[in-house]
């Protein structure tokens, strides 16, 4: 996977437009406490993850789109190869759903934020004024 990339920054959990700053403020992807806890700017580049008040309810629909992914396959398994009720199912699905949360509600919102936010291989020439520093950094 190659830096600059959208696939780098969602699975590396990394800012999109520098793809060295953390997204995140937990590192781990099955933690619940503090789940999609952001901090309000790129410790690196200065990119503002607050964009605006409701951006990232855009990410349930990035998380629907994820759990149908995950489920529908594994629905499709169970009912035509093993013959299982719905009924037995459907504990099964909300486990897993359950389990699987965490990553999907952090992988959802590093999908979103991509979609908005891109690459940039010059962020270093416009960081200064993000970052408080009186000149560009090298």
């Amino acid at each position: 996977m190659e830096k600059g990339t959208f696939f780098y920054s969602v699975v590396k959990d990394k800012c999109p437009r520098c793809n060295e700053g953390d997204l995140f403020v937990e590192k781990s992807w099955f933690t619940i406490k503090n789940i999609a806890a952001m901090p309000d700017r790129c410790g690196v580049c200065g990119q503002d993850y607050k964009v605006e008040d409701g951006f990232f309810l855009g990410a349930t629909y990035v998380s629907y789109a994820l759990s149908l992914i995950v489920t529908l396959p594994l629905l499709a398994v169970l009912y035509f190869g093993f013959k299982l009720d719905f009924m037995w199912m459907l504990p099964l699905f909300i486990l897993l759903l359950l389990i699987l949360m965490p990553p999907i509600v952090r992988l959802s919102r590093s999908i979103w934020f991509n979609f908005f936010v891109h690459y940039d291989p010059e962020w270093k020439k416009y960081a200064a004024k993000y970052l408080d520093v009186e000149e560009t950094i090298n």
